[in-house]
């Protein structure tokens, strides 16, 4: 019964942040929901990690599903730009974690720890990163409000930016989405992608890979669906199930004395954000320079906001969609892939 009223709480955090318009309504209304809740002191006795792993492995479905033969071919087409802007925003990413630690760090006399920083300060989306934080006992509600701020920030000013584009040069030819059409799952095909996508989950949970159920997943999935060269659908209630799951484990997390940050963070979080958008813009010029792609989409290839936002925005302000998704499906698995290796070192 607890968890049939966390889960509907939950939801209603999430309808509310959905009518708001707020990224990653399902996910971020579930946590600050119960969050509240858990900061009042009636968050009730209640273990969340199936929850959490089950969560996790339909994230990771969701994402395998971008790997299939066509990316791949067309990754091969663009690996030079592609490795650049992989390569750039987990260099950024690092950047922006120190400079996150060293304005409010336990070094410089703050409360972020050096997990909480580095991870926050990453492009690898509020899902993907905040799980990642789950795993090594970061302090997600922080992580979840530095990520937060930079996507809004970032799909605020892209389309000025691309607008100023425009107006500074020419465009030129984009690469066209020539997606092949290959054939559907039947309802078989969907009931193995279940086995091995839980199969994958369970392995990367069982082998301690930072993040390892989303990652599982991942690979897990997107194999299954290379090797009988078929594409898969995605329901976005699902994806929305699952967020809200993973937001009810997260609120669990926040304790009241992260009221306590949100004055000392709004600062850091303004030049983290600044520091990312710097870069991510530098990115879309080496792009524009190096490829053929207009500038509007080099800017959305390196914007540092999710995939299913990027991939709905693209349309919106002119940019290639296809090409901006194979750019930030290369960077989300680059990142969610690398920089825990990165970053485990730095914090054990």
């Amino acid at each position: 019964m607890a968890f049939f009223l966390i889960y509907a709480l939950g939801s209603v955090g999430f309808v509310v942040c959905k009518f708001l318009r707020i990224p990653n309504p399902a996910l971020l209304g579930s946590m600050f929901a119960t969050g509240a809740l858990n900061i009042a002191g009636y968050y009730p006795p209640l273990s969340t990690w199936l929850i959490s792993f089950i969560a996790n492995a339909i994230i990771g479905t969701m994402i395998g599903k971008e790997i299939d033969g066509t990316v791949l071919r067309h990754m091969r087409t663009m690996l030079r730009p592609v490795l650049i802007q992989t390569v750039g925003m987990l260099a950024l990413s690092f950047m922006c974690g120190g400079a996150m630690y060293a304005m409010c760090g336990e070094a410089a006399g703050g409360k972020i720890s050096l997990s909480t920083a580095l991870i926050s300060g990453a492009a690898g989306g509020i899902t993907e990163m905040t799980v990642f934080g789950m795993s090594v006992n970061a302090d997600v509600a922080v992580i979840a409000f530095i990520q937060l701020f930079r996507v809004i920030i970032a799909l605020a000013i892209i389309p000025y930016l691309s607008l100023l584009a425009e107006k500074m040069g020419g465009r030129a030819r984009s690469v066209p989405s020539v997606r092949k059409n290959l054939p559907k799952f039947s309802a078989r095909d969907y009931a193995a992608l279940v086995f091995y996508s839980l199969t994958g989950a369970v392995v990367g949970n069982w082998l301690r890979i930072p993040t390892g159920a989303m990652l599982g997943a991942v690979f897990a999935s997107g194999a299954f669906a290379l090797s009988i060269n078929k594409r898969y659908g995605f329901n976005v209630k699902f994806r929305y199930i699952a967020q809200i799951g993973l937001g009810l484990a997260m609120g669990q997390r926040i304790s009241p004395s992260f009221t306590d940050l949100l004055g000392s963070l709004l600062m850091p979080a303004l030049a983290v954000t600044a520091l990312m958008l710097t870069g991510s813009v530098l990115l879309a010029i080496l792009l524009y320079r190096t490829t053929e792609f207009d500038m509007t989409t080099c800017l959305l290839c390196s914007a540092p906001a999710g995939l299913s936002q990027i991939g709905a925005f693209a349309e919106e302000i002119g940019a290639d969609p296809f090409t901006a998704s194979i750019f930030h499906t290369a960077r989300i698995v680059g990142i969610v892939t690398l920089y825990p290796w990165i970053v485990l070192p730095l914090i054990n």
